[in-house]
């Protein structure tokens, strides 16, 4: 018992002495600043005292006397007979000086001498070695020794463990009153002691549990709770430091002392108080940094105990738990949103940031579930109605109120995407019931809540989508199911839009937003409707029904002068394009057998019909970027149009194949030609840019599969063809001739054109594929089905390639000198240079007798004749 009593008094000497070392430096620390400031303001005050004495008193100033007028004496009368004698003048008598008995005014005073600055009194090098560094010193020294001190006695065994939890308990406690005492001298100091206490405390607390398992692990979770609470009390007089570290022990405390059996409730009501308290001293000092340290607490325990118990036996406990915890946030931030009409964006993010996580971790477990407790849907449910309320009541954050469906439908799709290939997990009754009454349930309440709101269009926009989004999503799973009327339903939808829509219209003068509102009801009843005949139909006729409802919504918006509907039809024409363009199961609708009579007319065809109606309502809005994205959509429908009807007609039952024969690719070369022609020539009308666009990227895709693979890759001379026995009228003429007269007339209209290029492009194709057509064509005349491999000849056919290149070559040159045109002249003279190539290297050696003869004869009279031509017609005859 001694040798543990000297320990103790050792300890707490140790620990003792540098505390009052450090209490007494800072105490003496302030005294001495004050002794010094009082010294430099007396000193000040004797400089001051002094300079007035010296200096002369200026002499008093008199005033100026006020003259008075001498009083004349009175002259006697004349004497009388006998002889007076005559009396002497009378003195003038003095001035009379007003104030003069009055005593002088005193001196001005002296212009207030300027005190000169205090400089503080700096102490040497020497005082602060000795009187601060040494007490500095020696209290880490100190508190180093007792700390030697007690690891020695524990690894003696002087001390037993419960000797060791109370040292640190009072330890902690003396830390902490340390705090209080030096909280009115120096606030940093105090927040240091009461945080280093505070962790003494935790450290007592789950040594005792933990380590020496001297209490029971539920006295140790109550110890925890209030060990928690007296820190958050505590962090309100010394700081946010206090209070971090209150949280974090706090939250780890459950994971450190643990549990002999698992108590969700006990668990998460201890969490639950646990962000409650936490919360309300950030709301009361906002210590906003402190609530991402609660959302990812709460987050990693929520987690923790789904991978715990993947059954999630009691899942109403934390359903609970995160419905409360979302309102603990809206609720610390409350203050904050009503003292500023702009909230602090680190108070914005972190609402946002709780109601998606919570709302998130709930969506999680109701996944992990299987969708089976109703516990889980009606924890969801009470979540998003809080959302809306908050959102309703709260202008600033009306937005949030989106999270509410978008985590239903997240929460529905998750259950449907996980189960519904286990036939214990998946019901497709429960599912329909749960997706009618989120959507039912999110649609009723936005439209109660937009009357008077702030905004009625966003919650009526909100009703709409929460109905449109949960319907489709319904229809997507449940599609397959027998017996749904579809139609019907999709009508139902749009009867209580109509009444509303109806109440909407006497509002319009009254209450604002309100023809915002209506816009948004009267689109959401024009697609309902729209959508109900597609549904009992099949699912290509979807897309048409989007098609549709652009159109209509273009017209309401335009009737009614709504901008933010107008902006609605770009999700809407993103949709039919993704839907008509990019998706490959358009190749598996049933088109019909019928060539161009068939379903893809009649679905684009009323796509574009509806796209061109949007036009005419948009156009007098003014909205050039909105109009024009429409003009190019129902350009590019068009041409995907006449695209999948030449694949029709070829391949009407193999429409996924992606192989094309020869004239399959012929035709779609002069399809897409003829389309570039008709935006080329709308340019021509009214300078449009898309018709311009469109030009160029369809008359490019025309030009590069025509040259690229219909003359280099796969030409009838390297891939079999079948392009008829008749010469000139065969396929031969449609694959190269036709594209490029096409060409040719392109390059007439092309004035319009504003690149250069265009012009150099269009003339180059328009020559080869002249050149490769007449080169063909000899080739066909002497070998009708192509089925001699590569492009040798002999005899007369090697002749008929110099007659023709050179008669067709000559035909450019005169077509230039007519036309005046360089570049047809060009092609003329580089042709015509080809043939002599050809003559020389070729026929010289391939031809024999007579044809040789005549190859060269006819060059040269050609060569002279277009000497003779040039000579006469080409040059300027100056």
């Amino acid at each position: 018992m001694e040798e543990i009593f000297l320990i103790l008094v050792g300890v707490a000497w140790a620990l003792g002495t540098p505390l009052i070392a450090i209490m007494a430096l800072v105490r003496t620390s302030g005294l001495r600043a004050q002794n010094d400031r009082l010294a430099s303001e007396l000193a000040a005050l004797r400089r001051q005292v002094a300079a007035t004495a010296a200096q002369p008193v200026p002499p008093p100033v008199e005033a100026a006397p006020f003259p008075v007028a001498p009083v004349e004496a009175a002259v006697p009368p004349p004497p009388a007979p006998p002889f007076v004698p005559e009396p002497e003048p009378q003195a003038e008598p003095e001035a009379i000086v007003i104030g003069a008995d009055l005593p002088a005014s005193p001196p001005a005073p002296a212009p207030p001498l300027a005190i000169p600055a205090i400089e503080p009194v700096r102490g040497g090098w020497e005082q602060r070695l000795g009187a601060r560094a040494f007490l500095w010193v020696g209290a880490i020294t100190l508190a180093l020794s007792a700390v030697f001190l007690v690891r020695y006695s524990i690894e003696e065994g002087y001390l037993s463990p419960e000797v060791r939890v109370i040292l640190a308990a009072l330890f902690g406690f003396a830390l902490i009153a340390g705090a209080e005492r030096m909280r009115p001298r120096d606030d940093r100091v105090s927040q240091a002691l009461a945080a280093a206490g505070v962790a003494a405390l935790y450290g007592s607390l789950l040594s005792a549990v933990a380590l020496y398992d001297m209490i029971s692990k539920v006295a140790a979770g109550g110890a925890a709770a209030a060990l928690t609470a007296f820190a958050i009390t505590l962090s309100l007089r010394h700081g946010i430091l206090v209070a971090a570290l209150a949280f974090v022990g706090g939250f780890l405390s459950p994971a450190i002392i643990g549990s002999e059996q698992p108590n969700t409730p006990v668990l998460f009501g201890y969490l639950l108080a646990i962000a409650a308290g936490t919360l309300t001293v950030i709301r009361i000092r906002g210590w906003w940094v402190l609530g991402w340290g609660v959302l990812a607490g709460s987050a990693l325990w929520t987690c923790v105990w789904m991978l715990a118990d993947p059954d999630l036996p009691e899942l109403h406990w934390v359903g609970l738990f995160l419905v409360a915890l979302a309102g603990l946030f809206v609720w610390a931030s409350w203050r904050r949103l009503e003292e500023s009409e702009n909230p602090a964006k680190d108070v914005l993010a972190l609402v946002w940031a709780s109601l998606a996580v919570t709302g998130g971790l709930l969506v999680l477990a109701i996944a992990q579930d299987g969708g089976a407790q109703t516990a889980g849907w009606l924890a969801l449910a009470v979540h998003g109605i809080g959302i809306f309320a908050f959102s309703r009541w709260a202008p600033r954050f009306q937005f949030t109120a989106g999270l509410a469906p978008a985590l239903s439908l997240a929460a529905l799709a998750l259950w449907w995407w996980t189960g519904s290939g286990v036939a214990a997990e998946w019901n497709d009754g429960r599912f329909g019931w749960l997706v009618t009454g989120f959507g039912g349930l999110y649609a009723g309440a936005a439209f109660a809540l937009l009357w008077n709101a702030a905004r009625p269009g966003f919650w009526a926009a909100l009703s709409i989508s929460a109905a449109l989004s949960h319907f489709l999503f319904a229809w997507y799973v449940l599609r397959a199911t027998p017996g749904i009327p579809w139609g019907l339903i999709s009508v139902g939808l749009a009867a209580p839009f109509l009444v509303g829509a109806e109440r909407l219209v006497r509002w319009r003068g009254t209450m604002p937003g309100a023809t915002e509102a209506l816009g948004f009801l009267a689109a959401g009843v024009t697609f309902f409707i729209g959508a109900a005949i597609p549904l009992e139909l099949n699912r290509e006729w979807i897309t048409v029904a989007y098609a549709v409802e652009l159109a209509a919504v273009a017209a309401i918006s335009a009737q009614l002068g709504l901008v933010t509907l107008r902006r609605l039809c770009w999700p809407l024409l993103a949709i039919v394009v993704v839907r008509f363009v990019v998706n490959p199961e358009i190749l598996k609708y049933p088109i019909g057998l019928t060539p161009i009579l068939n379903w893809m007319l009649w679905g684009y065809g009323i796509s574009i019909a509806a796209l061109v109606v949007a036009l005419r309502f948009l156009r007098p809005t003014g909205d050039v970027q909105l109009v024009r994205a429409v003009e190019a959509a129902a350009a590019l429908l068009a041409f995907v149009l006449l695209t999948l009807e030449v694949r029709s007609v070829f391949q009407p039952t193999t429409m996924m194949m992606p192989d094309a024969s020869f004239m399959e690719r012929a035709t779609y070369v002069l399809v897409w030609g003829a389309f570039a022609l008709a935006a080329l020539w709308k340019t021509r009308l009214d300078g449009d840019l898309v018709a311009l666009w469109a030009w160029r990227l369809s008359g490019g895709v025309a030009v590069t599969v025509v040259l690229v693979v219909q003359v280099l890759v796969a030409n009838p001379v390297f891939e079999p063809a079948d392009v008829g026995r008749l010469p000139i009228v065969n396929g031969l003429l449609l694959a190269y001739a036709v594209p490029a007269a096409m060409a040719a007339l392109a390059r007439r209209w092309i004035d319009v054109e504003p690149d250069r290029r265009v012009d150099l492009l269009v003339e180059a194709a328009a020559s080869i594929l002249a050149f490769v057509y007449v080169s063909f064509e000899v080739r066909h005349f002497f070998d009708p089905g192509f089925e001699r491999r590569g492009f040798d000849a002999h005899g007369l056919e090697l002749y008929a390639y110099s007659i023709v290149w050179l008669l067709f070559g000559v035909a450019l040159l005169a077509l230039g000198f007519l036309r005046q045109a360089a570049a047809l002249r060009h092609a003329g003279m580089v042709l015509v240079c080809i043939v002599v190539a050809k003559v020389f290297l070729i026929d010289m050696a391939g031809l024999q007798g007579l044809l040789r003869v005549f190859s060269f004869l006819g060059l040269g009279a050609a060569l002279i004749g277009l000497g003779y031509a040039y000579r006469r017609f080409g040059f300027d005859s100056k």
